[in-house]
Formats: C-alpha cells, sequence, structure tokens
C-alpha cells in the first residue's frame, strides 16, 4: 500500500475492533485544527461492514480514507497492519498523528514514530486507559469527555463574582490612601522639580551624544563589512576563472592528446597494410606451388616413405630461406584437434610445424 504524504499530513490510526465510530467521528472533529492540511484515515473498514455509517464517513470532504490489508488473521493482526501503515507514513516524512485505540499494545507504534525524529501524537481513548498507554502520547484526550455539573458550575460562578467585588473594594481603599500620600508629598517635592528637569535635561544630551557616537560606530563597521565582503566576493569570482581557464586548458589537452593517437593509429595501419599484401601474395604463390607438386605427385608414381622422408629432408638442407620467409604462427588447439593432428603426423612421418603448414596451404587453395 502506497501512501503519498508529506509534513503538512496529518495521520489518524483508528482501531476498528476497539473503538467505536463515535469516538472516530469525535476525533475527525479535533484534527481539524490542523487544517487546513491532508488527513489521511488508516483502518480496516471491511472488518465491520454491518456498519452502515461507514459509507456516510467515507464520502466526508478534506478526509482521506485508505483500506489497510491484514498479513495474517487473528489476535493482533490489525495492531500488526496499523504499525506497517504508521511506518510508511513516518519514512514519507508525516509528524502528526492521531491513535485511537485503548489497547496498550500500540505503545509500539508510538516508539516507534519517535525513533529517528520526534513526531507529536495526540491519544485519543476511554478513562479506562492505562498510564503506559497515556505517557506513550504528547497529549492524550478523554473520550467521551467529561461535562461538569451544572450546580457546580453556578457555585463557581458566584463564589468567583464574590472575590472580584472584594478585590474591587480593596482597590478603591488603596487608590484613596496613595492619593492622600501624593498629596502631602507634592509640597516639599515641587522645590527640587527645577533640578531635576536640569539633570533630565543633561542625562538626555550625553544619552544623545552616545547615540551618535554609536551610530558613527556602527557605520563605520558597515563598511568595513562591505569592503570585506566585495573583497571576498572578487577573490572567489577570480578563482572560478581561473578553475575555468584550467578546465578549458586540459579539455584542449585531451582533445590534442586524441587527435596524436588517432594520426599515430592511422600511420601505423598504413604502414602494415602493404607487409600484409606481401604476406598474402607469398602464400598465394606457397599454395599455388603446392598444389602444382600434389598435381605432379598424383601423375608420377608414389615413392616409398623412406624415399619421402629423404626427400623432404633434402628440402630442408636446400630452401631454409624459404622456411624463414615464411614467417611463425602459435596457435592455441583443442585438446581433440590436437589428437588428431598428432596422430596425423605419426602416420604421415613428418613434423607438427609441416603438417600444419601443408594444412594451411591446402586450405588457402581451395
Amino acid at each position: 500500500m502506497t501512501l503519498v504524504s508529506n509534513s503538512t499530513t496529518v495521520g489518524i490510526l483508528y482501531d476498528i475492533e476497539n473503538a467505536p465510530f463515535e469516538m472516530l467521528n469525535y476525533t475527525l472533529g479535533k484534527a481539524r485544527r490542523f487544517q487546513p492540511c491532508r488527513t489521511i484515515v488508516i483502518s480496516d473498514w471491511d472488518a465491520r461492514p454491518e456498519q452502515k455509517r461507514w459509507e456516510k464517513l467515507l464520502r466526508r470532504p478534506g478526509f482521506t480514507f485508505r483500506q489497510i490489508s491484514r498479513t495474517f488473521l487473528g489476535k493482533n493482526s490489525l495492531d500488526s497492519a496499523l504499525y506497517d501503515s504508521a511506518k510508511i507514513l513516518y519514512e514519507e516524512g508525516v509528524r502528526r498523528y492521531f491513535v485511537i485505540t485503548t489497547d496498550s499494545d500500540f505503545v509500539r507504534i508510538a516508539e516507534m514514530l519517535n525513533s529517528r525524529e520526534k513526531s507529536y501524537i495526540i491519544g485519543v481513548g476511554t478513562k479506562q486507559a492505562s498510564e503506559t498507554l497515556r505517557n506513550a502520547y504528547d497529549e492524550f484526550i478523554v473520550y467521551p469527555p467529561e461535562e461538569k455539573p451544572k450546580a457546580v458550575k453556578a457555585g463557581k460562578k458566584a463564589a468567583k463574582a464574590q472575590v472580584k467585588a472584594e478585590e474591587q473594594v480593596e482597590a478603591e481603599k488603596t487608590r484613596g490612601k496613595h492619593h492622600k500620600d501624593h498629596k502631602e508629598m507634592q509640597a516639599p517635592s515641587e522645590q527640587g522639580e527645577g533640578k531635576k528637569t536640569k539633570a533630565a535635561k543633561e542625562a538626555a544630551k550625553a544619552l544623545n551624544a552616545a547615540k551618535d557616537k554609536n551610530t558613527a560606530k556602527d557605520k563605520k563597521a558597515a563598511k568595513g563589512k562591505q569592503a570585506t565582503a566585495a573583497a571576498e566576493l572578487e577573490t572567489a569570482a577570480n578563482a572560478e576563472k581561473n578553475a575555468k581557464a584550467e578546465k578549458a586548458e586540459k579539455r584542449g589537452k585531451a582533445a590534442k592528446d586524441v587527435k596524436n593517437a588517432k594520426d599515430k593509429k592511422a600511420a601505423k595501419a598504413g604502414k602494415t597494410a602493404p607487409a600484409a599484401e606481401a604476406e598474402n601474395a607469398q602464400l598465394a604463390e606457397k599454395a599455388a606451388k603446392s598444389k602444382k607438386a600434389e598435381t605432379s605427385q598424383a601423375a608420377e608414381p608414389q615413392p616409398g616413405k623412406a624415399e619421402k622422408k629423404a626427400a623432404r629432408k633434402a628440402a630442408r638442407e636446400q630452401d631454409p630461406p624459404a622456411m624463414e620467409m615464411a614467417g611463425m604462427l602459435t596457435v592455441r588447439l583443442p585438446k581433440t584437434l590436437r589428437q588428431n593432428l598428432e596422430e596425423r603426423r605419426q602416420h604421415e612421418e613428418v613434423t607438427m610445424d609441416e603438417l600444419i603448414t601443408y594444412l594451411l596451404m591446402r586450405g588457402l587453395a581451395k
């Protein structure tokens, strides 16, 4: 199940097996304090198909209702499914949750939601909820909310009004006493009023002078900071310019190296082409000679093995430069092919080089 969400999303985990429909409806009202945002309500709605009120609830605007799938049936299967869904929301960045349940097993969900980064979790449950469950949340709302009796409310209001009236009377008495003392003290204070006014003016003048001095210092410091920032910007621009120049130089050098390598390769290919043509011509000439020799041998009567051996030995002794011109070829052969060649060499009573050269020439002649 994929739940697209982010930090502006509120997740509501609803334990449909242990919390009634009214508790969910009450929580949806409380969740509106986070609006405007996306609110995802997760539960196994198919577990209570007899509740016709779900259909009306699922059409409620501003909320997204998700169906979760249980990985197994039996006790704690819904707890496990809600745990997995909460983990998905947490990994997608959701950090505000409502958990509707009175089951203490949901403490592990709260611990998981605070594992790497702190989440704000509000629990909603009955007053029978355990202290462990309450302490796992940042806030716990009791459902149904406790209503205070009207008589107690009225008595408290009357008590508050009486206390307020007594405080007002005391305040008026205190105000009158202060007024009287003020009149008595006013006469002697008028004599020193002129001195106080003069001292106040001098103090204000000194304060203004200090302010002007501080302002000048601040302006000077601001100018110095601006000059420093400008110098830093200029240094950074020069460094960037130098880096770009070095990069361009490296690119040019690399392109030059590539071009030189290509030229060398082309020159080498041009040199080796004539040599290859000469070698092919030599091989063709040899193949023609071999074919001619075979034709003549077929026309003449076949000599014996001893005569063949002696003739080959004499040919090798008479024409060693021809063998050197043929060059040297190293071939890695499969084991079975090697065995076949060895058997034929023994049968023909020749060397392996002679046998392979003969076979190659026959193949080229075809």
